[in-house]
């Protein structure tokens, strides 16, 4: 007879931030369809470059949260990561999609 197998105290802390930032890297491919979408055209220069701005900001973000998760999934380097990292991660997160979504606005007010 097979015992089960629990998740250590470590999986147990990092699955959900692991999981938040997977989600996060989803929204954030949801955010840059949205924003190569025709409605989001730039019809500014002004708005061009803020549309860049956006784009280059998700690309980094995205990128760094992969090398995150995978830190995460490295329990030698997990260590590393304090919390508080990936708390202010979250919030930086939702203060780009906030931004993408009031450069959207601006963009339909420009149609």
């Amino acid at each position: 007879m097979k015992t089960a197998e629990y998740p250590s105290r470590k999986d147990r802390d990092t699955m959900p931030m692991i999981l938040r930032l997977e989600r996060n890297n989803s929204q954030i491919l949801c955010l840059k369809d949205k924003l190569s979408s025709y409605v989001c055209e730039p019809k500014t220069l002004s708005l061009f470059e803020h549309m860049e701005s956006l784009k280059s900001r998700l690309e980094r973000m995205r990128n760094s949260n992969l090398e995150v998760i995978s830190m995460l999934k490295d329990q030698k380097k997990a260590l590393e990561i304090r919390k508080e990292n990936i708390v202010n991660r979250f919030k930086e997160f939702k203060e780009l999609e906030d931004n993408v979504f009031e450069y959207i606005g601006m963009a339909r007010m420009h149609c």
